[in-house]
């Protein structure tokens, strides 16, 4: 390595760790949002820090090869960005005319199903009354029994900067991350060397992706607090171990060969399937998983067990925007389902309060282009109420048809339309599946 790009790698060293001191701050704010006075020091702090960034860049400049024209590019791109033109302004604020004006907002928003529900505005926190006054204040035109019965209030709370009314302040200061971090890999990449997997990997997820800690979430029926919290858990898999327990289990089936080499969206859903028949068949149950896709392969596993109809709903919604958080552009959920059909169908809908009802395993996956794939397979039981499965029916697809439990990713991504909706209200009869509760 020659003197020179010995320099340009101290330079750029020195530029990512004012990056990371920038997230370390991020974090720091975040972990004390509902205590204003720190919330407040960490936040101020984190974007004037943010500033550093770019000046410790510049500072080193001579380290890097034709710098001025290179750079001029990211500060016209910049100056077309509302959200880093803000952080420019907020920190020349903080640093010459005081601390910046911010101020809290709250809004409220039911949840009784898979589209979204009726929701306020924005408003400021001090206009709102105590979380039990909204929830008694819920208009009586919502209080129907499936709203009761299977409704969650949402009362969300968020920061904003006076100066950028529209947007959460950590969101914004994630996008600014964000920028800075694909800064920092072109250069990098422009001097031939590789960027520290660390740098993308540890990129703060904007808040306003994911509610769940900065929200309280009341039962409609009770006004008690509930809720399904969706926690992101790094875990290190020894594929080779992995394969083998599945071979000492399931013998030469499942052939992750299949998935391995899929190159649709559909062919990973039929090898998750058959993948799904064979567990079902031979442990005699099937956890309710959901696989979040990025093209064929597959970014996030998240089991999705929960205790209600009402915690469904409300997993389903924050599953979306965790997808969305993770640039995940499809999703496969599998599970166990309650069948019902024709005069079996209760007057509720629910396959679950037939009498007669049947089960079955099911998968429903759809991506961000409007695809949808959807597979069940009859169940017998050897025994009523048994364990294990006698009898596993041939697959049955239901493919291309809208259905409602993907309309909270398809309106993440964009591509829900009225008349998916019109077909998923005109198609549930036919398909037989009410819903994928896991059987008890």
């Amino acid at each position: 390595m020659s003197q020179f790009e010995k320099q340009a790698v101290e330079a750029a060293i020195n530029v990512m760790k004012r990056l990371l001191d920038m997230r370390r701050l991020w974090n720091e704010a975040a972990d004390a949002y509902f205590e204003p006075t720190k919330f407040f020091l960490m936040l101020q702090q984190c974007i004037t820090t943010s500033r550093t960034v770019t000046f410790i860049l510049q500072s080193n400049k001579a380290a890097f090869r034709a710098f001025e024209p290179w750079y001029a590019s990211y500060q016209e791109r910049w100056r077309n960005d509302p959200i880093m033109t803000w952080a420019r302004d907020a920190r020349n604020t903080i640093e010459k005319q005081g601390d910046l004006e911010t101020h809290s907002q709250v809004r409220a928003e039911l949840i009784a199903g898979f589209l979204p529900g009726p929701a306020t505005e924005w408003s400021p926190s001090e206009l709102f009354a105590s979380p039990i006054a909204i929830w008694q204040g819920i208009p009586k035109k919502y209080r129907v029994p499936q709203v009761i019965e299977n409704g969650t209030l949402l009362i969300e709370r968020r920061w904003v900067a006076s100066s950028l009314p529209g947007t959460e302040v950590l969101e914004a200061l994630a996008h600014v991350d964000g920028q800075f971090c694909d800064l920092i890999a072109d250069l990098l990449q422009r001097h031939g060397i590789s960027a520290p997997p660390g740098l993308m990997e540890s990129r703060p997820e904007p808040m306003g992706q994911l509610a769940m800690d900065r929200a309280l979430y009341l039962s409609v029926a009770t006004g008690q607090p509930v809720g399904v919290r969706l926690r992101n858990r790094f875990m290190m898999i020894d594929r080779d171990k992995a394969r083998k327990r599945s071979f000492k289990r399931y013998g030469v089936s499942p052939d992750w060969s299949r998935l391995k080499n899929a190159t649709t969206f559909r062919e990973v859903a039929e090898a998750y399937f058959e993948h799904a028949r064979v567990v079902m068949a031979k442990d005699g149950y099937h956890r309710s998983m959901a696989f979040l896709l990025r093209g064929t392969k597959t970014v996030e596993t998240v089991g999705t067990d929960h205790p209600s109809r009402a915690s469904r709903y409300v997993m389903m919604r924050e599953l979306a925007k965790f997808a969305s958080a993770c640039r995940a552009d499809g999703v496969i959920l599998i599970s166990e389902a309650w069948t019902a059909h024709g005069s079996d169908v209760p007057r509720s809908g629910y396959a679950a309060e037939a009498p007669n009802r049947g089960e079955a395993l099911a998968l429903i996956s759809g991506n961000s282009v409007g695809e949808t794939c959807a597979f069940d397979a009859e169940v017998t039981r050897k025994k009523p109420g048994g364990k294990k499965v006698k009898r596993l029916g041939p697959t049955s697809e239901n493919s291309g048809k809208a259905q409602f439990i993907l309309m909270p990713f398809q309106a993440q991504w964009g591509c829900l339309t009225d008349e998916m909706i019109t077909d998923a209200v005109n198609s549930m009869d036919e398909m037989g599946i009410g819903e994928t509760d896991v059987p008890v």
